[in-house]
């Protein structure tokens, strides 16, 4: 399954998990069952592990259309790209999404992302 997600409780975090092909639409279908999960919090902050993502078939429309989905409820999203493609990728939407909602930012590595969100400031 490419888009894949667990709530952490410990943390208090979502962490969603992307591997291989990830398509718009997946994203969309992710997004909507995330939504009617009884875990759902709209602000709870997110881990996003793009580790294992394949960007091939995320172009920019798809980036444009998910940064602009309403978030009345902002959270922080921290997103793990190790790889330059999928970083890249990654800074862009997070410059698609300033001051619509979310306060996303871009890491390398699992560690700096966690740290980030457990700090809780911009």
């Amino acid at each position: 399954m490419p888009v894949t997600y667990s709530v952490d409780d410990e943390r208090g975090i979502l962490v969603v998990t992307l591997s291989g092909l990830v398509t718009g639409d997946e994203l969309a279908s992710f997004s909507e069952a995330w939504r009617r999960d009884r875990a759902y919090v709209p602000s709870r902050p997110a881990l996003v592990d793009a580790s294992a993502l394949n960007p091939a078939k995320l172009g920019t429309d798809t980036l444009r259309a998910r940064a602009a989905v309403p978030r009345p409820n902002p959270a922080r999203v921290a997103i793990v790209a190790p790889s330059d493609v999928v970083f890249g990728l990654a800074r862009m939407f997070q410059m698609m999404t300033e001051g619509r909602g979310n306060h996303v930012a871009v890491f390398r590595g699992v560690d700096e992302a966690t740290a980030w969100l457990a700090a809780g400031t911009a």
